[in-house]
């Protein structure tokens, strides 16, 4: 049986084939079960929030009395993305133990999810990008659109956080790690001088 740390990276291989994920090459398995993707509750809230922010937009680039509502819808995902992107940071902290997690693959989920999973959501987070930086120059109103963006950030980290495969952390074997404990073992002076004579 491996031990130590090989004992750690047996079993994340083991939990991220039984979750059918795996990072890396395109085409990688994405689904769960019968056909369901991994994490597709997260994907479709990406695009519901993206699919509201499009028409709340449209609609106050061409209805000036539509333009208060466009920023409330605006705020509102903000708001909600930054609960959403708090409550990644706090499964990724929970998983940083075992996990060497970086933020680029957490929030980019650049080697840590399947390509089609990585490409509808950050597909959802071009989409308002582009919209942003495209209706901004219209009206004041409008601007608020650069906040949306948090919204689609958060749910690329939430992905990440609960499903995202990342190397295991290196830990060390049992005999080492015990080592090391009684070498930073503080030695008291009275024992120590007793040991002088």
């Amino acid at each position: 049986m491996p031990g130590g740390a090989e004992a750690v990276r047996a079993e994340r291989r083991a939990r991220a084939a039984a979750a059918g994920v795996v990072a890396g090459a395109p085409g990688a398995p994405a689904t769960l079960g019968h056909g369901v993707p991994v994490g597709e509750a997260i994907i479709r809230s990406a695009w519901i929030g993206t699919a509201v922010f499009i028409v709340a937009t449209a609609a106050a680039a061409f209805i000036p009395s539509a333009r208060i509502a466009a920023v409330v819808v605006d705020l509102a995902l903000l708001l909600a993305g930054s609960v959403i992107y708090f409550w990644g940071w706090a499964l990724a902290a929970g998983r940083s133990r075992d996990d060497q997690i970086s933020l680029w693959n957490l929030i980019l989920l650049e080697d840590a999810a399947p390509t089609r999973v990585r490409a509808r959501l950050l597909g959802a987070l071009a989409v308002q990008v582009v919209l942003a930086g495209a209706t901004c120059w219209i009206t004041a109103a409008l601007a608020f659109g650069w906040l949306v963006p948090v919204w689609g950030l958060a749910h690329c980290e939430l992905w990440g956080a609960r499903y995202g495969v990342f190397p295991a952390r290196d830990m060390p074997a049992k005999g080492e790690a015990d080592t090391k404990s009684a070498a930073r073992v503080p030695v008291r002076r009275g024992a120590a001088r007793r040991g002088r004579r």
